[in-house]
């Protein structure tokens, strides 16, 4: 394969020239697929929820890549008009297709990386 000639191709079709930088661009940044990871059972969580299971995530930080996931149409946010009121979050079916990649992810880490902490 002639890598020269796929980046031509990329950018005369108007492409990222790198093909996982979309990708990348969401699921790259701090705390992203550790709140999906947390989502993934398929259960509405609560803001105070996953910011407990996240640990140390800033609550602002936290606010931001949950609004980024909605805005990306992987995070779906329902108010519920309850006493008190109060947010859920869930996966829409597009950030439920990201269980497979998580999923290779904890793999490759768990093969390459052993019982490595942050």
């Amino acid at each position: 394969m002639d890598v020269a000639v796929d980046l031509r191709e990329a950018a005369l079709a108007n492409l990222p020239l790198c093909p996982v930088a979309p990708a990348a661009r969401i699921i790259g940044q701090k705390w992203t697929l550790q709140i999906v990871y947390f989502l993934l059972d398929g259960k509405s969580v609560r803001f105070c929820e996953l910011q407990d299971e996240l640990g140390g995530v800033n609550p602002s930080t936290l606010s931001s890549r949950l609004k980024m996931l909605e805005e990306e149409g992987i995070v779906c946010r329902t108010q519920i008009s309850a006493i008190p009121p109060h947010v859920e979050y869930t996966l829409t079916d597009m950030g439920c297709q990201l269980k497979p990649v998580i999923l290779e992810v904890i793999r490759w880490s768990n093969v390459w990386l052993g019982d490595r902490c942050e």
